[in-house]
């Protein structure tokens, strides 16, 4: 990291390929976060939108605030997200057959596949590079960025608990 910023004494002391290797996955972070924001932006919707419409298109239809709570924002944000996405054409909302009340939003299926098939050659990309290892190895792999993510999910929900209750982050010396 950069040298105006100290890692904890934990992290410095693990051997140099365990800091390596989380170096390796935030990079990879990164370079996923500059990809949503580029295929983003070519669509004409912003990342936050893509996010919202993936969530929809993988996970299926569902209200504003399951929305919300799948993706991490607020009420608020989620709406005019949405209200983004249907002006855009990649989302309608229609009433729930099961309860009138309840206003559901779905992923069109014509503007999600505009969306995603912009990821095509990457997703052909990845699986001729995943092709190379054996299913042991994949397995591994698999295991691993699993938990690295339910990593970033607890410390995610741990950042919006501060800043919920408006307890600043803590600063080492």
């Amino acid at each position: 990291m950069s040298s105006e910023y100290r890692e904890s004494d934990a992290f410095r002391a693990s051997a140099p390929q365990h800091r390596a290797l989380v170096f390796a996955l935030l990079d990879l972070g990164i370079e996923i976060d500059t990809e949503g924001q580029a295929a983003a932006a070519l669509i004409g919707i912003n990342q936050t939108d893509l996010i919202c419409l993936n969530a929809l298109f993988r996970q299926g239809a569902m209200t504003a605030g399951q929305l919300a709570a799948t993706i991490g924002l607020t009420s608020g944000a989620t709406t005019t997200a949405i209200d983004r996405l249907e002006r855009a054409g990649y989302v309608r909302r229609k009433s729930d057959a099961t309860d009138r009340r309840r206003v559901l939003v779905e992923a069109s299926k014509q503007g999600a596949h505009q969306a995603f098939s912009l990821f095509d050659d990457l997703l052909e990309r990845t699986a001729q590079l995943s092709a190379s290892y054996s299913g042991d190895q994949l397995t591994l792999l698999l295991e691993l960025l699993e938990r690295f993510r339910g990593l970033i999910a607890e410390h995610t929900a741990t950042l919006r608990a501060q800043a919920a209750s408006n307890q600043p982050t803590s600063r080492r010396g």
